[in-house]
């Protein structure tokens, strides 16, 4: 599957306003359509294409949200020297890998050993946008998998009551390990999860929580966030946050040197993704 920013008019919400509108409707919603595609973007958010007016309206969801890696306990001790995170979206599904190497230091610095907590998040959102009920812990749903590898074996993990937040559209709980190490060990950690796409009105999104990144012994040596829809056929973001360091046919990048992101990444599919149009 080919990603870009910003491109032509895309074939299938061509045919979709064709379907559904009126001929009239069809051409003026088409030529105004047409014209945003040609403004200038800014920041890396591109709009391609205007939800039709006669679209049904459905809630804005999305399960099994998760986040970089923190430390709960244990804090400022350990120092991570890279992480990779890999974003794939295949079909309606969202797969999270995040491979971290992390350095407890040596003599003089230490001598003792240390033990920390780690934990990710596993969210569960719904939009209240008109007036909808708190979202409750009973409704609440996360990953459909979710395993954590150190050092290349598989580790033990507990999951944390679900806590519904102020404004009653989000349910959080906390996935979290324990590890040990030496003074001057390095370890490495693998932690995967799958789970739905999110979906906004007839589109699809993935979201990542970056800023989640704390507890560690400073920021990271290298940081890098990755995203990518492999396939056969072409596919355009409709929108992007944020400002990418890379993108090309095959991937979206965020590179972080010594620095933690300041923004949750954001990613927004075109009409129709993950339908039969877009089947591998």
């Amino acid at each position: 599957m080919t990603l870009s920013i910003l491109g032509t008019f895309h074939p299938d919400f061509d045919s979709y306003l064709k379907l559904k509108l009126r001929p009239n409707d069809y051409q003026r919603e088409r030529d105004r359509t047409m014209m945003d595609l040609k403004r200038p973007w800014l920041i890396g958010l591109a709009l391609l294409a205007l939800l039709p007016s006669t679209a049904v309206a459905s809630q804005k969801a999305i399960q099994g949200r998760t986040g970089l890696a923190k430390v709960r306990e244990g804090k400022d001790n350990v120092r991570m020297l890279e992480g990779v995170v890999q974003m794939t979206a295949s079909g309606s599904t969202l797969r999270t890998s995040q491979n971290l190497r992390l350095q407890y230091p040596g003599p003089p610095l230490e001598r003792g050993s240390q033990r920390i907590t780690v934990a990710v998040r596993e969210d569960y959102f719904r939009s209240r946008e008109h007036g909808e009920p708190r979202v409750s812990e009973g409704e609440a749903r996360g990953f459909t998998s979710f395993g954590v590898f150190v050092d290349g074996r598989e580790i033990a993990t507990s999951a944390s009551d679900w806590s519904v937040n102020e404004k009653g559209d989000t349910a959080t709980r906390w996935r979290t390990w324990s590890m040990a190490f030496r003074p001057g060990q390095i370890r490495r950690v693998h932690i995967q999860s799958r789970a739905p796409l999110g979906h906004d009105y007839n589109r699809t999104y993935a979201q990542f929580v970056s800023q989640d990144l704390g507890g560690w012994r400073g920021a990271p040596n290298y940081l890098e966030l990755r995203f990518s829809a492999p396939g056969a056929e072409e596919s355009r973001l409709a929108a992007l946050s944020p400002r990418p360091n890379q993108v090309n046919p095959r991937a979206v990048q965020w590179v972080y040197r010594n620095a933690r992101p300041h923004r949750d990444v954001y990613l927004q599919m075109p009409i129709g993704y993950g339908s039969v149009a877009y089947a591998r």
